[in-house]
């Protein structure tokens, strides 16, 4: 689970309508310098309950999400965040939207877009949705 932080005040859904974009943001953060460095790392952040959709494939709960990224070919990866949309949900949680370059190996970098939704857990958040895909054709 990814922590809400000292900054946040907890009102309905437990964080300030205006934090949304900075909880967001550092999400993002947290996030990819995990996806990049420790794989491992991002098993917290899904439950039995997620869904991820990975270009077209489905994968529901936290062990099928982690087996697909064990699965991926690349040695090393960088995320390069080029923009990060967040709206809060109605369900009380995060909706964040990021575009951006993946580099991986020695392969060019290519252009994805993400989408979280992030659902609060008693003081921190998980990622019920995860959707990505790779935007080809874009220079």
């Amino acid at each position: 689970h990814y922590g809400r932080g000292s900054h946040t005040s907890h009102h309905s859904s437990g964080y300030e309508m205006a934090d949304f974009q900075t909880i967001g943001q550092q999400f993002v953060e947290f996030y990819y310098g995990t996806f990049d460095t420790n794989l491992e790392g991002l098993a917290g952040l899904y439950t039995a309950d997620s869904l991820m959709t990975w270009e077209s494939g489905q994968f529901g709960g936290g062990e099928a999400i982690m087996e697909k990224f064990k699965g991926l070919t690349f040695k090393q990866c960088q995320h390069v965040p080029i923009s990060i949309d967040c709206q809060p949900s109605v369900s009380g949680g995060i909706l964040v939207h990021v575009t951006g370059q993946l580099k991986t190996d020695d392969d060019p970098p290519h252009f994805f877009t993400q989408l979280f939704h992030l659902a609060p857990m008693e003081e921190s958040f998980a990622v019920t949705n995860d959707i990505f895909k790779f935007i080809f054709g874009v220079s």
